[in-house]
């Protein structure tokens, strides 16, 4: 059967604290397994969680999604938590802390509590459900601090979608929601390395949360209406995402308390974008891709110091930059003609 794809990690060099004047450092391609894998996060120690595509033993031709969790090329497939039959890594920690939802099948016409679930995992402690915030009956975990100490994510509840925060106090993780005007309207809310900074779209507009010392939480307008939907957030508060213009497509598009809003332009041929992640030295990745049944694209791109560039090294099935950590190290999606 025909299976196209395939996610790798590329390691971007040691560092990426260059000066203006140097090239940026070559970019190799590694990957937990050489095809079959889509990575959905990784961390400073370059461990990489994501799903790998199995075919299974009893139904030959049908392929699983199976999650997993890749640490020095060494894979665990993370279990269920029970009662659920689904399980959807979406971020790592440095000490392998991994967060995301589990699922589980829904009825028709009848409300299921936690029919999605936040949850933790690791290697010691196995997996654990968050619970939703008091009052709601659904969650989700987003992205994770570094320190693993704080989760984001949201919280639903009646006529309500609320971004929040879970925090570990002793042995127990707490969750609170953050400031609101409106419902949350986007499926992601990105955490910053250091965990001070959240971003993700309140009705209408693009904003950014920040903790003040005093550990109370300021929500901040940072876009015009329908301008940002944030994918991911830095220790400085540079968020990056997308945007639809009026063409209907979607665009790259970043923000910095420096220089504001900015939409980034896809170079000739292209027609849209995505800026998926940025790390702690403002590198920019993301994919952008052209006409709707053209040969051009789509491509992973890179944007550095004002220049943006399709990443040429990871070869021509590599389609899109997804996520970036401080090490210089991307994970991406690299398409394959045969499973």
């Amino acid at each position: 059967m025909r299976f196209s794809c395939l996610v790798a990690v590329l390691a971007l060099g040691a560092t990426w604290c260059v000066r203006a004047d140097e090239p940026s450092p070559p970019i190799t391609v590694v990957s937990p397994k050489p095809q079959g894998i889509i990575a959905t996060g990784i961390n400073n120690q370059g461990s990489v969680i994501g799903f790998e595509w199995i075919e299974e033993e009893e139904r030959p031709g049908v392929i699983a999604q199976v999650p997993f969790y890749a640490k020095a090329g060494e894979i665990t497939y993370l279990p269920l938590l029970e009662g659920y039959t689904a399980t959807f890594p979406a971020d790592v920690s440095d000490g392998g802390l991994v967060v995301g939802r589990v699922s589980k099948p829904m009825t028709p016409g009848v409300r299921t509590p936690l029919l999605n679930q936040a949850f933790v995992w690791d290697e010691d402690g196995g997996i654990r459900g968050l619970g939703a915030l008091e009052g709601d009956f659904t969650s989700f975990a987003t992205g994770v601090s570094r320190d693993g100490r704080r989760i984001s994510g949201y919280s639903v509840g009646d006529a309500r979608v609320r971004a929040c925060i879970w925090n570990l106090e002793g042995e127990q993780w707490v969750g609170t929601a953050l400031p609101h005007q409106d419902r949350l309207a986007s499926n992601v809310v990105a955490i910053s390395d250091d965990g001070k900074s959240v971003a993700a779209t309140d009705g209408v507009f693009g904003c950014l949360w920040t903790e003040d010392d005093a550990g109370s939480w300021t929500r901040e307008v940072i876009s015009e209406p329908g301008a940002l939907i944030p994918r991911a957030v830095n220790n400085s508060g540079m968020v990056v995402g997308l945007t639809f213009a009026g063409d209907g497509l979607q665009h790259a598009v970043i923000w910095t308390r420096e220089g504001g809003y900015l939409r980034l332009g896809e170079p000739e041929g292209y027609r849209r974008s995505e800026a998926s992640d940025v790390n702690n030295q403002g590198v920019v990745v993301g994919m952008m891709d052209g006409p709707a049944g053209s040969e051009i694209g789509p491509d992973p791109f890179l944007y550095e110091k004002g220049m943006l560039r399709r990443i040429e090294e990871g070869g021509p099935m590599f389609s899109s930059a997804t996520t970036i950590n401080d090490q210089g190290q991307v994970a991406g999606i690299l398409e394959s003609e045969d499973f």
